[in-house]
């Protein structure tokens, strides 16, 4: 199998791009329906930190992409900034963003980038679309600039390989075996993400689960059945750990303290 092609290689092209809007989150589509479930707890956080510090968070989107997540809480920060290492990718953000300070580059290679400290920081569609040997570095670069010890990372992980979606995956594996990989086609576990966040140096105090039932129902004519039961099963219940698309609520970890007790897969 050839190499598969990287996030930051994918989208640096328009075309790729303009497909992530108007198709990825088009109208009616499937990622377009568990935004709708997601955005509102989102908010919340946001408004419930407000309630407890008695003021707005600063707030950082990393990997903010074309600005979706960003263009819709930034009202509630005092101060928001959006980082993404396509140029095609934020310039779609800044047709959508108000207030946002946007930023292109790699944080890894480009420190400058994070001057700040952030209450806030949200990290949508990263952990499945970078590189596996990135995504630890860089949630360590993050921590770095969370505030201590209050400050919340959000994190989701929109491909679970415990979800009812895993059998469709390693059939599109399988049927794709001979051509370049598919960085969509990505999945970890519950506890996978779990012990990734704690190494570097997170503690999950929360998580949300949103997508019950397999994307391909969406384009069927039971798609309204479908949007019903996940909007039924959105959230945080017993269903977490089986859900599509996990929300990690986490705080910085005090390195000296003892690491909590990881669940089983």
């Amino acid at each position: 199998m050839s190499a598969t092609k990287s996030y930051s290689g994918r989208f640096q092209e328009k075309e790729a791009v303009a497909a992530y809007d108007t198709k990825e989150y088009g109208a009616g589509s499937y990622s377009s329906k568990i935004w709708e479930l997601q955005r509102p707890v989102v908010e919340g956080i946001l408004r419930q930190f407000q309630i407890q510090h008695q003021r707005l968070p600063s707030l950082l989107d990393y990997a903010c992409g074309t600005g979706r997540v960003l263009s819709q809480v930034e009202s509630l920060a005092a101060t928001a900034d959006g980082i993404d290492i396509s140029p095609q990718m934020v310039q779609s953000a800044r047709t959508k963003c108000v207030k946002s300070r946007l930023q292109v580059g790699d944080i890894l290679t480009q420190p400058e980038l994070l001057s700040a400290t952030y209450d806030v920081i949200t990290a949508f569609r990263f952990l499945l679309n970078v590189e596996p040997e990135i995504r630890r570095r860089t949630l360590e670069r993050l921590r770095e600039v969370i505030r201590q010890p209050d400050g919340l990372l959000l994190v989701n992980v929109h491909g679970n390989s415990r979800s009812l979606r895993h059998p469709a995956i390693v059939w599109r594996r399988w049927r794709e075996r001979s051509g370049p990989g598919d960085t969509m086609l990505n999945e970890l576990s519950p506890a996978a993400v779990r012990t990734l966040l704690e190494d570097s140096g997170f503690q999950v105090i929360r998580q949300f689960g949103f997508g019950f039932l397999p994307p391909t129902l969406y384009r069927t004519p039971l798609r309204g059945l479908a949007a019903t039961v996940d909007k039924f099963m959105a959230g945080d219940n017993w269903s977490n750990d089986l859900s599509i698309d996990m929300l990690f609520i986490c705080r910085p970890m005090n390195r000296t303290a003892k690491r909590p007790i990881r669940r089983n897969a």
